[in-house]
């Protein structure tokens, strides 16, 4: 049973964080959390189905749960893999804010800013065969790095960043 504690063990939880931002009570939480015992179904599922949630609150919630839990990261701490650069093309990593920059332990390692988590991952979903993950990086390093490895002209990058 979720208490008045909001941080969770091992992480922030999807339902602690619909709590922070009002869309839930700790009592609906709970419900959630005792219909999922039964029915197996994901957290997000069910409150939109129980509650009315609005699908895109759900999903900007996990968006705030998976940046949390992943933290921000610096691109250059990655060894670039060529080979991964070539995953995406100039307007995929543009359009899709997405960078594919190494593999470590058979995964694609993504690069995206959490302002654009959602649309990669339904991009990577729907593009890559093999597993991926996601790092976070600032938005500015975002932009830097797409720029550096999928150069377009200044006025597209301003307008991609406004997407």
């Amino acid at each position: 049973m979720m208490t008045g504690n909001l941080q969770g063990v091992g992480g922030v939880r999807l339902g602690e964080i619909l709590v922070k931002q009002g869309l839930l009570s700790f009592a609906e939480v709970n419900q959630v959390l005792e219909t999922q015992k039964s029915q197996g179904k994901p957290f997000g599922v069910l409150a939109e189905r129980l509650f009315g949630l609005d699908p895109r609150a759900v999903e900007s919630a996990w968006v705030t749960q998976y940046a949390q839990l992943a933290g921000e990261v610096d691109p250059e701490q990655f060894r670039i893999d060529p080979s991964c650069i070539r995953l995406v093309n100039r307007r995929q990593a543009w359009q899709f804010h997405i960078a594919p920059v190494a593999r470590e332990d058979g995964e694609i390692v993504l690069l995206t800013d959490e302002k654009h988590l959602a649309k990669a991952l339904r991009f990577a979903a729907a593009t890559f065969k093999e597993p991926t993950f996601f790092r976070i990086v600032r938005s500015e390093q975002l932009q830097d790095f797409l720029m550096q490895h999928y150069p377009v002209p200044e006025f597209l990058a301003q307008f991609a960043a406004t997407r």
